[in-house]
Formats: structure tokens, sequence, C-alpha cells
């Protein structure tokens, strides 16, 4: 009786083992993989690997693309990346260039992290004219009418979006606000193309903000940075983008990332 306890034990543990490793190998391709490859570098069976993958995506951290088959990491392995970094102190990390950045423009620079459909304000320093941005330590926001959400929002893929807003009726704050799916998807394409994010007054009128994501180093988006203030007073965000991509990419290169881009 031990003995089949003992086996059935170590065969339970092997196929957590396994599980997780169809994660590490599913991140370390950075896009979307499919059955096949996923089985030749686990050498397990396509069954096997099936198996696993299917309990993975029923409890939300793998989903699959319904045109191509293909898997990518889900939401849940996202939020549990999350949850990582807050136990790091990311403030401690990011605060030097936090600070440099709101002096630097004397507005407000916040950085934040992304929790569901919502942006939480992790830590913020206020420049000498910040007076008028409501914004607090703890606070939430949507994402996706938020520089910092969008910014974080680039993380995810396209379809993790969707899913993400599938169904949901969203806010519209302002007359700038977007709140249709594809005009969003695009601005979140924008994004990741760019490395920096824009809020005009999408969330408040007469607010702007300017933001960009920070990597670890695996190369995952896990927090982002911002800078906001008075539309009168930040009245082209382009000149400031780089300055704000630059900051979040000395905080990303502390936190292990390795960087190829340089800026000018």
């Amino acid at each position: 009786m031990m003995g089949i306890e003992a086996s059935e034990g170590k065969r339970h543990i092997q196929s957590v083992f396994r599980a997780l490793k169809i994660l590490e190998c599913v991140a370390q391709h950075g896009s979307a993989v499919g059955l096949t490859d996923i089985s030749k570098e686990m050498g397990l069976s396509k069954s096997t690997v099936h198996g696993l993958i299917a309990t993975l995506e029923q409890y939300g951290y793998m989903q699959q693309d319904g045109v191509t088959g293909k898997y990518s990491l889900g939401l849940k392995a996202f939020e549990i990346g999350q949850a990582y970094v807050s136990s790091l102190d990311l403030r401690e990390v990011a605060l030097p260039d936090l600070r440099e950045l709101s002096l630097r423009y004397q507005e407000t620079a916040h950085l934040a992290v992304l929790s569901g459909e919502d942006v939480v304000y992790i830590d913020k320093f206020d420049g000498s004219r910040s007076i008028g941005i409501r914004s607090r330590i703890g606070g939430r926001n949507p994402a996706y009418c938020t520089g910092v959400g969008k910014a974080l929002l680039s993380g995810l893929s396209d379809s993790q979006i969707q899913n993400m807003y599938q169904d949901k009726s969203l806010e519209k704050y302002t007359e700038n606000t977007v709140v249709e799916l594809i005009p969003l998807l695009e601005q979140i394409r924008q994004v990741r193309k760019v490395g920096y994010a824009f809020d005009a007054e999408e969330i408040e009128m007469g607010l702007q903000c300017i933001a960009a994501p920070i990597k670890d180093n695996t190369g995952m988006i896990i927090a982002a940075i911002s800078l906001s203030g008075p539309s009168s007073r930040l009245p082209d965000m382009k000149d400031i983008a780089t300055d704000v991509a630059k900051t979040a990419m000395q905080i990303s290169l502390r936190l292990g990332y390795k960087n190829n881009k340089s800026y000018s």
C-alpha cells in the first residue's frame, strides 16, 4: 500500500513539474507556440502535453488562439508575475528615477502595476507645479484610458486584451475616451512599436499623460511609469515621450533587463 501511495505521489509531482516546464517553454518563445513544438521541446507525446495544457488553459494559465491553434500564456500567469513583482521592492528601485523625472518637468510622476483591468498606483512623486493632479498611492484607474494602463496592456497579446474586454461596456469618461476594442488594440500596437503611451485627456479633460513600460530580466512588462500634467503645460507630449521611455529603460536595466535599443 505504501509503495502505491508513494508512486501515485511521485506521478502527481511529475505532472506538476511538467506543467511548470510547459509554462516556461511558452514564456521563453515570447509568442504563441504550437502543440507539436512544445511536445518536441519537452520530449513528451502530444497527448500528454495536450492534457497538461488543457488543465492550464482551464484555469487561465494558458490560452489557445482560435485561428492558429497555437498557445500563449494566459492572464493568470501574468497575474502571478505581477504578484512576484509586488514582493520585490520595485518602489525602491524606481524612486530615484521617478523623482528625477518629476523634478525635471516639475510635474507628477507615477509608478503603476496592472491589477486585472485596472492600474494601481504604487508610488508617485509630486513636482512643484503638480497642483490639481488627483491621484494617490493605492488608487486605481481603468487601464484602457490611462497612459500607464496602455503601457501595461502592451505587455499582453491582442488575444489576451480581447479576452479581457470582450462583452464589456467601456465607460466613456471624456469625448476622447476610446471605448471600442479595435481602436484600442490599434493604440496598444502603436505602444509596442514606439515604446511609450499617451493619455490625451481620455480620463479627465485638461489632463494629459505620457507613460512607458518597465521590463524585468526576462523582458516581461511588469510596471509602468508616467508623467502627468495639465494640457496647457504639456502641449507637445512627443517631446517628452523619449525622455519618459529612457527613464523607464533605466529602471528596467536595474531590474536586469538586457536592452539592445539606444535612445538619442
